[in-house]
């Protein structure tokens, strides 16, 4: 049997032509950058109306509920009180009657708090969010979208692309009334990468910060700190000095109005833009407002612990929260912090004192709830 080596090396001289053009293809795709991306690039200079509302406010909003997603009074603050705190028995004690009343919104919640708990509970929480999406829930259709990712793995059997079209056609409906959060998710669907839909985006996340919903602007705040959507390359380049600093500066609006998030994801970690007094009075808001003790515990021990009276405020905050939450987890996390850092315990003085403290702490709370559909874990 005779080889045609000229078909042969014909052969291989168009299977390499193929792999360099398909190798040139994928570093064009990972190298030159979309409209979306060029004007994610250029950074949150762009985003003028914000860094303007945000030099305008002030600490704090007299309305310490000013951005929760419900108030005091509302049927679902409580139990979604309780799943921040993560109380979840209690949540679901207080949801229960609520899903018995066909209130679409606290089905959305039994179910997100159910599926969570246990691989095997997560039949009936999907039969829930599919009744929450049946009474028109948008965002628990969403969750039983065939593409979501939590769908597949705690609710295979449920997923379906038809939830998935009936969550954006819900959202639609909604962003046809001006539901401007409704709207902003609903672009999250968008395939088109284009500078218009990234203006799109800004303008929404703007409009949403007018109502005090800071979630989106959260998100695109991360977004140019991670350089998440830049091309493969500049994605690999550190956040510049300039940038960094408008995203300190954007960050003094959700926090002056009582965002409880931003202060513990920006301020906390970019803490040398802000001046010293004024992140003293971020920590003592961040504990009216109830925020993740982290945020407490950590400045006053690591970063401001030379005044003694900030380690017993530091203590008083992880008791306060504990009680609120039933357990000791932030205590043994506040002694461990005082032993990591050199700092000597607390007395049995300054120990009763912390309790005192704590006491005064849950008194003058006013919880902010700041989890919603589409943000759900605490």
């Amino acid at each position: 049997m005779s080889i045609n080596k000229k078909l042969i090396y014909k052969t291989l001289l168009t299977i390499s032509g193929v792999i360099i053009l398909a190798a040139g293809g994928l570093m064009a795709y990972l190298a030159i950058p979309s409209g979306f991306q060029s004007r994610q690039a250029e950074g949150p200079k762009v985003l003028t109306e914000l860094l303007n509302m945000a030099e305008k406010s002030q600490p704090f909003n007299p309305d310490p509920y000013i951005s929760s997603t419900y108030r005091p009074g509302d049927p679902l603050y409580e139990p979604l009180l309780y799943i921040q705190r993560h109380r979840q028995g209690k949540a679901e004690e207080l949801l229960k009657p609520l899903v018995e009343q066909g209130n679409p919104d606290a089905m959305y919640w039994l179910a997100q708090i159910t599926y969570d708990d246990s691989y095997y509970s997560s039949g009936p929480a999907a039969k829930l969010f599919q009744k929450s999406a049946e009474l028109g829930n948008p965002y628990a259709a969403l969750r039983l979208d065939i593409n979501d990712r939590e769908c597949q793995m705690f609710m295979g059997g449920y997923c379906d692309k038809k939830w998935g079209e009936l969550g954006r056609k819900l959202l639609q409906e909604r962003a046809e009334q001006g539901d401007k959060k409704a709207a902003y998710y609903l672009l999250q669907y968008d395939e088109n990468s284009s500078e218009e839909v990234h203006k799109k985006l800004e303008k929404l996340v703007t409009e949403n910060a007018k109502n005090h919903y800071y979630q989106p602007l959260m998100r695109l705040m991360k977004s140019y700190k991670d350089r998440m959507y830049l091309t493969f390359f500049n994605r690999r380049e550190t956040i510049s000095s300039e940038e960094n600093k408008y995203i300190s500066e954007l960050a003094f609006l959700p926090v002056n109005n009582n965002f409880p998030p931003a202060m513990t994801n920006i301020v906390f970690f970019n803490r040398n833009f802000y001046k010293k007094p004024y992140l003293l009075k971020v920590i003592k808001q961040s504990i009216m407002i109830n925020t993740e003790p982290f945020l407490c515990i950590r400045y006053y021990t690591e970063v401001d612990n030379i005044d003694r009276n900030h380690i017993i405020d530091s203590a008083a905050c992880a008791i306060a929260s504990d009680q609120l939450e039933n357990r000791d987890d932030n205590l043994r996390r506040f002694n461990y912090i005082l032993k990591e850092n050199n700092l000597n315990p607390l007395t049995k003085l300054e120990f009763n004192n912390s309790h005192n403290k704590a006491q005064e702490i849950i008194n003058n709370m006013t919880p902010v709830i700041y989890i919603d559909e589409m943000n759900p874990k605490p």
